[in-house]
């Protein structure tokens, strides 16, 4: 992974983590989770990887 790549990957999950704070329905704030959990998980897979 590049570090450009890593730098994509810190932003989305910085504003992933930023959306999940506003939302009030259920459904959105699950899935906002599920989306900074997968982000979370392919940067650690990629730091371990490298």
């Amino acid at each position: 992974m590049t570090h450009r790549d890593r730098e994509e990957l810190n932003r989305r999950l910085a504003q992933a983590r930023r959306l999940a704070l506003e939302p009030n329905d259920r459904l959105t704030r699950e899935r906002l989770a599920q989306l900074v959990e997968d982000l979370e998980f392919q940067l650690i897979e990629q730091r371990q990887v490298a």
